[in-house]
């Protein structure tokens, strides 16, 4: 960390810390930790929001398709009699990117019976195109990219939760000594 933070330093909004002070290292640290975990977010936020159109196509499909018990049954029963394994498909929430993510993941595998399921009951005026086709199926190339920020988000939270104990350690031991 010590090299890289003349380099992160500008970057991050962080001034270069002299090397003797360990306090101030700690902290800097952290910061750069919470940093990383914050424009990971950014990015993330910014990607989703060129495919905002599609995205709110899907969530309008599900939505017509929790919207009702009869639909969801019947949903049910085409699954099976089309050899899928049943699924109730949740919303993600607009502010979590992560719950975005997971909605699209579980809803890939059943494109098919889902697309299919759609056009045939979701209403649509004669001569409209249906609700999903093949350009809104085309987010999938974008799961990947989804995925490895996913990841990378855990990974910085599993980092900043181990700093936060570490630096818990020490406190204590400054405090005990």
């Amino acid at each position: 960390m010590r090299l890289l933070r003349p380099i992160l330093s500008p970057y991050l909004g962080i001034d270069n810390v002299d090397d003797g002070d360990e306090s101030q290292i700690e902290n800097s640290m952290f910061l750069h930790q919470r940093c990383a975990c914050h424009i990971i977010n950014l990015i993330v936020k910014e990607a989703l929001n060129t495919l905002k159109p599609l995205i709110e196509t899907f969530r309008s499909a599900i939505s017509f398709l929790n919207s009702s018990n009869q639909r969801i049954a019947a949903y049910k029963s085409y699954c099976i009699a089309t050899d899928y394994r049943p699924r109730k498909f949740q919303l993600d929430m607009e502010v979590r990117w992560n719950s975005t993510y997971l909605m699209l993941k579980h809803l890939l595998p059943h494109r098919a019976p889902f697309t299919t399921f759609i056009h045939t009951n979701y209403p649509r005026a004669e001569g409209d195109p249906y609700i999903l086709n093949d350009e809104h199926w085309s987010i999938a190339k974008y799961l990947n990219f989804l995925e490895c920020f996913m990841i990378l988000q855990l990974h910085c939270l599993v980092f900043t939760i181990l700093h936060l104990h570490l630096c818990f350690i020490f406190l204590l031991r400054l405090l005990y000594t």
